[in-house]
């Protein structure tokens, strides 16, 4: 959002030509129209917290561990992934491993998708050859029809 504001004729023969080609945006009007404006930045947590939060939330009693996870602005689902990352011993992992669901191919499966795509590919070319081809033939079938019926003509005129 853009404010504009308005000038007398007094202060607008005043301006000079820099005054007029700066136009005055405050920053609150371009933070307004950024793309995650009114959302909270994504926060990142260190080895050493996800640590401290499983091992107080294990020790929480029964009924309290909420009280931990309100705290701390946490999931419970939070939790259980460090836990399990912990178990695995990633959690500290610079990189972690492919998303669950995910498969990671080797060269040869990725050669053969690319050959399909080819494959597919050249298979539409020769379609659409063949279709342009049938078309031209009976294009020229209609003009052999056409000649033919002109020199019969010509030869009926003829004699």
């Amino acid at each position: 959002m853009i404010m504009t504001t308005m000038t007398t004729p007094a202060a607008a023969a005043a301006m000079t030509p820099a005054d007029i080609a700066t136009p005055s945006v405050s920053i609150a009007d371009t933070a307004e129209d950024a793309p995650r404006a009114g959302r909270s930045a994504r926060r990142s947590f260190t080895t050493e917290y996800k640590r401290k939060i499983v091992a107080e939330y294990d020790a929480a009693p029964t009924g309290s561990k909420g009280a931990v996870l309100r705290r701390e602005r946490l999931y419970d689902s939070h939790v259980t992934e460090w836990r399990a990352q912990i178990a695995s011993g990633t959690l500290g992992a610079s990189r972690p491993g492919p998303r669950p669901g995910s498969t990671s191919r080797t060269a040869e499966q990725t050669e053969i998708a690319r050959l399909r795509k080819q494959v597919t590919v050249l298979e539409k070319t020769v379609t659409d050859r063949d279709v342009k081809l049938a078309q031209a033939r009976e294009a020229l079938d209609v003009l052999g029809k056409g000649v033919a019926f002109l020199e019969a003509l010509s030869s009926r005129n003829a004699s």
